[in-house]
């Protein structure tokens, strides 16, 4: 295997996973189309992929994000939580709310883990692993007394220029356990800067997912 073969193939297999990450596709000619990659390659990736829990299929046959990757990523951020447990909070609160809704880890910036987006007008597009800023200071941690906050984050353009503003309504959910990184898991319900249509409800929800995420099983 040559080297240049290799960093093809890791390129097409991270292309592939922002795909399916921020937009709704089904097959591998889709992902071929919109890549503009070989459809026969193509195809066998996404079938790989799929093998190695890269990808999965959600009720309706559409794409996402497999367990493995969203695994890794919360081990090496040191979350001790299990990866299968947060797409199903993550899109029951899209279905709430309507608006999307992700899992972040909380440190010295915020880190987009896993998504749903959202389909009310207007809704804000994210995708895994976008970072931002906090542009108000985030609380601090305390997960003796979970309650809701809000939150306003601003994309990583350069200093001095917000560029575009998100609003965050969200709980913490869990602490890392990594003294180097210290972190926490959130989950927040986003959209760009306005007001919530629903805040008394949508927060009425966050705290409905925190008593699922914190029930065993």
């Amino acid at each position: 295997m040559s080297a240049a073969w290799a960093t093809e193939a890791v390129t097409r297999f991270r292309d592939i996973l922002a795909l399916v990450s921020r937009e709704q596709v089904r097959t591998a000619y889709e992902i071929a189309v919109r890549l503009k990659l070989p459809v026969s390659s193509t195809y066998l990736t996404v079938t790989e992929l799929e093998r190695l829990s890269c990808l999965a299929r959600d009720e309706s046959g559409y794409l996402l994000v497999g367990i493995r990757p969203q695994q890794m990523a919360l081990d090496a951020l040191g979350f001790q939580v299990a990866a299968q447990r947060l797409a199903p909070l993550v899109r029951h609160l899209r279905d709430q709310s309507g608006e999307t809704v992700f899992m972040a880890s909380m440190a010295e910036i915020l880190t987009v883990g896993t998504v749903a987006m959202g389909f009310n007008p207007g809704h804000l597009v994210v995708q895994p692993f976008q970072t931002y800023r906090y542009a108000t200071a985030p609380p601090p941690a305390d997960l003796g007394r979970p309650g809701v906050f809000e939150l306003t984050l601003a994309t990583n353009a350069q200093y001095g220029d917000h560029g575009g503003l998100v609003n965050l309504m969200a709980l913490q959910l869990a602490r890392s356990s990594s003294s180097a990184h210290p972190a926490t898991l959130a989950v927040g319900v986003a959209r760009p800067e306005g007001d919530f249509r629903d805040a008394a409800h949508i927060a009425r929800k966050l705290l409905e997912l925190k008593a699922f995420f914190d029930s065993p099983g």
